[in-house]
Formats: C-alpha cells, sequence, structure tokens
C-alpha cells in the first residue's frame, strides 16, 4: 500500500512541475501573439478554452488532497461568484456598471460562464500564496483579498482592452476593487475552514504515505499560486508591451 501511494505521489509530483513548466511556456508564446496583430484574433478565440484547459489543469492535484471537501468550495465559489457576476451585470450593485463582450465565450444571464470558474481557481492559488507562512484564519483571509485585488488591478485595463469587459461609466470604479477584496477574502476563509483542516501538512509526526500526502498538498498549492503569478505576469507583459509599442 505504501509503494502505491509513494508511486501515485511522484506521478503526482510530476504533472505539477510538467504543468508549472508548459504554462510559462504557453503564456509567453500567447503573450507574444496577443502583441503581434495577425494573431490577435485567434489568441482572442482561444481564451476561454485556454482559461478553462489550463485551470483544470492546476486544479487537478488539489482534487486528489482536498477530496470532497475541495470539491465543494470549488463548487459554492463558482455558484456564489456567478450570482454575484449575474447581480453585477444586470444592477450594478457588485462591482459598478459593466458589460461583458464575446471574448470569454459562452455566457448565461449576461456572465460568460468561465469566469466563474477563474474567479474560483484565482482565489484558491491566492488563498494558497497567502497561507504559505503561518497565519490566522483572519490574516489569510485578509492576505487573499489583497492579492486577488492586486490581480485584478493588473488584469483590468488588458480585459478591457481585449473586450473581456466594458465599464459603462468609461473607468474602473474603486467599488470593483472593494467588491474582489471581500468576496475573495469571504472566499479564503470559507476555505481554510472548510478545506485546510482536512489536508495532512507536510511535516510532523505521520506515517510515510501521510508525509506523502501533505507534500504533494504542498505542491499543489504551490502550483496554483504560481498559476496566478503567470497570469498576472501575463497580463502585466502585454501592459508593458502596448506601452513600449505606443498602442
Amino acid at each position: 500500500m505504501k509503494t502505491d501511494k509513494a508511486l501515485a505521489w511522484l506521478r503526482n509530483l510530476g504533472h505539477i512541475r510538467t504543468t508549472a513548466a508548459v504554462m510559462v511556456v504557453l503564456y509567453a508564446v500567447g503573450t507574444a501573439a496577443h502583441l503581434y496583430r495577425p494573431t490577435l484574433g485567434l489568441m482572442t478565440a482561444m481564451t476561454p478554452w485556454f482559461l478553462l484547459a489550463c485551470g483544470l489543469a492546476v486544479i487537478w492535484p488539489s482534487i486528489g488532497t482536498g477530496g470532497k471537501r475541495f470539491l465543494l468550495w470549488g463548487a459554492a465559489v463558482y455558484i456564489v461568484s456567478f450570482f454575484l457576476e449575474a447581480l453585477g451585470v444586470a444592477s450594478g450593485l457588485v462591482f459598478g456598471e459593466y458589460r461583458y463582450g464575446p471574448t470569454l465565450g459562452l455566457a448565461a444571464s449576461g456572465v460568460p460562464l468561465v469566469i466563474a470558474f477563474n474567479w474560483a481557481v484565482v482565489v484558491y492559488g491566492a488563498v494558497r500564496m497567502a497561507g504559505r507562512r503561518k497565519r490566522s484564519d483572519f490574516m489569510t483571509a485578509v492576505m487573499t483579498g489583497a492579492v486577488a485585488t492586486m490581480f485584478d488591478w493588473i488584469m483590468e485595463p488588458v480585459a478591457i482592452r481585449l473586450d473581456y469587459w466594458t465599464w459603462a461609466s468609461g473607468h474602473i470604479p474603486l467599488q470593483n476593487y472593494l467588491a474582489w477584496f471581500v468576496i475573495a477574502a469571504a472566499s479564503a476563509f470559507a476555505y481554510r475552514k472548510l478545506v485546510s483542516s482536512a489536508v495532512q501538512p507536510a511535516n510532523g509526526d505521520l506515517a510515510d504515505g501521510e508525509r506523502a500526502d501533505g507534500e504533494l498538498a504542498d505542491g499543489a498549492g504551490t502550483l496554483a499560486g504560481f498559476y496566478v503569478l503567470v497570469q498576472a505576469g501575463f497580463f502585466a507583459a502585454l501592459r508593458a508591451g502596448w506601452a513600449i509599442a505606443g498602442c
């Protein structure tokens, strides 16, 4: 049994490292292709499928370590964030007045189906980044909110330019960033209460199989946090590239 666990752990660890390396390559190529006008249309057409594929690859190891609790948390974040997005699009009460463009693909109630999924992936990556050091649940939630809000600040000008969404007022309202902070922090607090307690830590007086599970959980969380950094780097690179090109 221990041998089977060890082999499974090595396979999953290989997946984590391979996924991280592939993401760097794909996002680097994607950055160049977004900056090169003849391929920009192809890139925007691929955007929802690319986000879905990358997100699934990133959270797959965490499903193995977090199990049903992780799936429950992820489903709850998806449902709640989709509801808030739909409410926001319809009323402007949550983020401000905005509408989604066609870039993010298939939508319901004016909200692309992939957007809530990316919400869950970004918040998960942010909470794992915030939880790398020992912090209380409250402080981890605050740090997660700050990380997620900074991510949105980097993303917003690019998202507007690529027609992910458009603000009715022509500028990004402060309300949007406050909503990002509160939603991400609340989701992180729920993660700490529901999921973290079910995942074995990587150190401590544990059996070999349990220690491997904890190390895999750490690796899965690191991959999710790394993915948030890669996405942020992609948006930052596009902003810099357009600024340099003067377009």
